[in-house]
């Protein structure tokens, strides 16, 4: 049985092995935080090429920068992983072909009854500009009389025939191949853009997937530099501390083997578990050595007895806590404390049902309790923390843009204000379904006449009730009659007879709006997909908040979906913080009945602390947050263990060390670029430093 420990950690090595294909770690904040109906549409917003835009700018409009435009269209072209690149403000000819067979139903008709004087007036203008004019001018034969007419549509800002960027340069605008779930394809596309534009000096480019690459990257780093060194870290405490190569063999090999445990069924079984919650799991797992210390120093390991009630109860309030936490709605937390429910759980009965089979020698030096000359009363104590605490609820700001606390990419964040400032038109996606196509048509031409400027397919295509209109109208009116009328006057004027033979003749059978085949569109970026019976669509409008005021119609861009959940996400940890404090403060005071009080001191005084020094100089994100309940489930052990104890002095020492710990697996992520992580280490260094003090002066 004294290799069991070792053989635990073999078997889930070779589970690991196993499972490899199977593990999914995501390093995408939005997936920790959005709820799953938002990251659904983001999905189907994909799919309609939200997001696979990449824009490259080339600074400037002179000769260089024109033969530099045209040289990467080719570089571009070239590319597999791109599906089109314009340059050009040129419609397609299908797009030309649509306005040609549909102009009659797009264009405002006139039909007021022309009078004999108008239509001669009207004609005698052509007749005249086509006799006297130097540059031959064609006139229209199927609307001479100007009874149909376009609207005009607000043109780009543009440099000639070319595409530009406010006055930054011209602008290609490409579309790529890329979903943001294909990592390994944005990599490689990602590289292949960066490999081209070393060799332009005067182009640079910018799209979403940049972020998810080097964003992926950092965290990856940062997340392997933070285990590595808290890895490292504690190995040297637990030397120094228990000074025993086999022990701390064993004891390392537990946190090892929880830590992998954890892993292996979160990554298995969580979709898209977040390598950020796997950084912060492991560092959890860390807190586990309380209960290797309680029975280490209290001589449980070598006694006939096979439970430890003080212990015990420390375990049930953390699993309680962590275990109400792994159901809240915000992915993250619920990941973090899934997590740490299977690392404690799985470190808890190793070290409670295994270790006392591995033979481990008893702790010989016996270490007395340092004895402080100052020491203050748990009730002043207790004073004391609700001021804190009373300061702290008063002057705490809250930062509730989970966008925040991802790592800041400086870098891309300038180039994205770059290229959205440069845009003089200033236009948010949005998502848009119906059941229907019609119903689809409805909101967006509901949405333009609230945003004038707004861009989709209402800009194009008109509704179908309006189209049936038109052609009633058109029915209606007699242009046979004006056919005849238009002949002989035009004949009278001075027009050879039979001119215009065929004009109007035709306008009554202009084709049915339902006919429209709406892919034409793609090539301006506008696309529909049908999903389950819905239709979908995306719109570019200049108010996101309005826009979603109407039915059916969503954000889908990640700075509104953040603003969008950040309460949800705030009343959701209130909530769920609420219902852990009810049911861990009723087992404290189960486990500790008369001492309650006491044992209230060592959750009250960090608390109250960490929570001042936040509110003083720094702005509480839902991290810090989610902390400040993980630091109560810490507090609550060692209140129980100072409570409960009946060796005082063991009892103290394995505090003190637990704390060592503690601090050292999250102190680490202090060093850490990214919010999230650099936000937990905060609050739980505070914490534990505020739990050392209280060991050493509270009587």
């Amino acid at each position: 049985m004294k290799y069991a420990n070792y053989l635990v950690l073999v078997v889930l090595l070779l589970a690991g092995v196993l499972l490899k294909d199977s593990i999914h770690i995501s390093t995408n904040l939005l997936s920790l935080f959005a709820s799953k109906e938002s990251l659904e549409k983001l999905r189907i917003a994909n799919k309609l090429g939200y997001s696979k835009e990449m824009l490259v700018l080339v600074k400037g409009f002179d000769k260089t920068s024109k033969k530099t435009l045209k040289a990467l269209v080719k570089e571009f072209k070239n590319l597999d992983e791109i599906q089109a690149v314009s340059y050009k403000l040129r419609p397609s000819k299908e797009i030309q072909k649509y306005y040609k067979d549909y102009h009659l139903l797009l264009a405002d008709f006139d039909n007021t009854e022309l009078s004999e004087d108008i239509l001669r007036e009207k004609l005698q203008k052509l007749y005249d500009g086509l006799s006297s004019s130097v540059v031959y001018r064609p006139i229209d034969k199927h609307d001479p009389l100007k009874l149909f007419t376009m609207k005009e549509k607000e043109i780009p800002t543009h440099k000639g025939k070319y595409i530009t960027l406010g006055k930054e340069g011209y602008l290609l605008k490409i579309t790529t191949k890329i979903e943001p779930s294909q990592m390994d394809e944005a990599r490689t596309l990602y590289t292949k853009v960066n490999a081209i534009l070393q060799n332009y000096p005067q182009a640079i480019a910018f799209a979403p997937f940049f972020y998810s690459v080097e964003n992926s990257a950092k965290i990856k780093g940062d997340v392997q530099f933070i285990i590595a060194l808290s890895t490292v870290i504690l190995l040297l405490i637990y030397l120094v501390m228990l000074r025993d190569i086999k022990l701390l063999s064993h004891t390392f090999t537990v946190l090892v083997s929880s830590m992998l445990f954890a892993t292996l069924v979160c990554t298995t079984l969580v979709e898209n578990f977040g390598v950020l919650s796997l950084a912060f799991g492991t560092t959890l797992t860390a807190v586990s050595i309380d209960y290797f210390f309680h029975y280490y120093f209290h001589g449980f390991y070598q006694s006939k007895k096979r439970f430890d009630s003080s212990v015990f109860y420390g375990f049930i309030t953390t699993i309680v806590a962590f275990g109400i936490f792994a159901l809240i709605p915000v992915a993250m937390i619920a990941q973090i404390s899934l997590f740490a429910l299977l690392s404690l759980s799985f470190a808890y009965l190793l070290f409670t049902f295994l270790f006392p089979y591995l033979e481990i020698k008893p702790y010989r030096t016996v270490m007395v309790a340092s004895k402080s000359t100052f020491k203050i009363s748990s009730t002043f104590v207790s004073i004391i923390s609700l001021l804190l605490l009373t300061y702290g609820v008063l002057t705490i700001n809250f930062d509730t843009n989970v966008r925040n606390l991802d790592y800041q990419n400086l870098k891309l964040q300038k180039l994205q204000t770059l290229f959205s400032e440069a845009n003089t038109h200033k236009l948010y996606p949005v998502i848009v379904q119906a059941q229907t196509k019609e119903g689809l048509l409805d909101t967006l031409h509901f949405l333009q006449k609230r945003q004038s400027k707004s861009v989709s397919f209402s800009n194009f295509i008109p509704k179908n009730h309006t189209c049936l209109k038109k052609k009633e109208l058109l029915k209606n009116y007699d242009f046979l009659v004006l056919n005849t009328r238009l002949n002989e006057v035009a004949t009278r004027v001075g027009f050879k007879e039979g001119y215009f033979k065929n004009t109007y003749l035709g306008v009554q059978n202009s084709p049915d709006c339902t006919l429209i085949d709406w892919s034409i569109f793609s090539s301006i970026g506008l696309n529909i997909i049908k999903q389950e019976d819905t239709f979908y669509t995306i719109a570019l409008v200049e108010d996101i908040k309005d826009a979603i005021r109407i039915d059916n119609i969503e954000p889908i861009d990640v700075a509104s979906i953040f603003s969008r959940v950040a309460k949800d996400m705030l009343d959701n940890i209130l909530l769920y913080s609420l219902a852990v404090l009810i049911v861990v403060f009723g087992l404290l005071l189960l486990s500790v009945r008369s001492r309650f009080f006491y044992a209230l001191n060592y959750i009250l005084f960090p608390l109250g602390l960490t929570l001042a020094v936040l509110s003083t100089f720094y702005e509480l994100n839902i991290m810090h947050l989610f902390s400040l309940i993980i630091l109560i489930a810490i507090g609550i052990d060692y209140g129980i263990y100072m409570s409960k104890s009946k060796k005082l002095s063991s009892t103290t020492l394995a505090i003190k060390y637990s704390l060592l710990s503690t601090f050292a697996a999250f102190g680490v992520l202090l060093f850490s670029s990214i919010t999230a992580l650099n936000s937990i280490g905060l609050v739980i260094s505070l914490g534990v430093s505020a739990l050392f003090i209280l060991t050493k002066v509270m009587r």
